[in-house]
């Protein structure tokens, strides 16, 4: 089979936006999976969707700092679609890091191997479960799909970025501390009702340390209000899932 030039710089670039967005997202792009088998991945992927791509009026550039230009046009897709798709994931193990740090948890963290690095139990819990949420709904299987979306409204080398896009994303991140505050409200309350009843214990019986007891008694609370409103934390997902979709197509189709 003979390949053209056009046809393999064309592949080349289909192979660029993939490989960023399957290393940017989340499950295909934890640091566990080794590099190979994304480099796999992406270009299995890539060989799929060439066939069904447009190449229409596709031009090539011949200079170097123009094709430069636009191998990195193609990056800067695929970690716009990967940062979207992991803003969900944020939010929530940033709504498991605050419930953590009010329960006392601060200066207590854990490694987490697929990072490296040292993560709240809470927010690793939360983002743990949230990810096996992701699983269960067949979440991948939308990233999957978004991936060759992605070439069908956003051609290759035709995305530009403007002040809508930028303002967009500007606001996307926005939703990270409103995807927090909706998960970790119930915790939060429970915890402040716990710090206000033990100020009014401290204040009318001041022989008790309460500094000593509100540490269980707070570890208590959080540990109970998490499992308790685990079933609320499978409707919120579940909402948040639907808004994450409806964000990662807007954000394509403005680039």
């Amino acid at each position: 089979m003979n390949v053209s030039f056009h046809q393999f710089i064309l592949f080349f670039l289909i192979f660029v936006r993939t490989s960023t967005i399957l290393v940017t997202v989340p499950i295909f792009g934890f640091d566990a999976v080794p590099v190979h088998v994304k480099a796999g991945l992406a270009a299995m992927f890539a060989l799929l969707l060439f066939p069904f791509l447009d190449k229409t009026g596709l031009k090539i550039p011949i200079e170097f700092i123009p094709f430069v230009i636009m191998v990195m046009n193609e990056i800067i897709i695929g970690m716009v679609i990967g940062f979207t798709a992991n803003i969900i994931f944020v939010g929530i193990r940033f709504a498991g890091e605050i419930i953590g740090l009010d329960m006392g948890f601060g200066i207590v963290n854990v490694i987490d191997p697929l990072s490296g690095e040292q993560v709240s139990i809470v927010g690793q819990f939360k983002y743990l479960l949230a990810l096996l949420l992701f699983l269960g709904i067949n979440g991948h299987h939308f990233l999957i799909q978004a991936l060759k979306l992605s070439f069908d409204i956003v051609p290759v080398a035709s995305g530009s970025f403007s002040t809508v896009s930028v303002n967009k994303l500007i606001s996307m991140s926005g939703e990270i501390f409103t995807i927090a505050v909706k998960v970790a409200s119930a915790a939060l309350a429970a915890l402040f009702i716990s710090n206000f009843i033990m100020g009014i214990i401290a204040r009318t019986v001041p022989q008790m340390n309460v500094f000593i007891i509100g540490f269980p008694v707070k570890i208590s609370v959080g540990f109970v209000m998490i499992f308790v409103t685990l079933p609320f934390f499978l409707y919120i997902f579940n909402k948040i899932y639907h808004m994450f979709e409806r964000d990662l197509i807007e954000i394509m189709k403005i680039i």
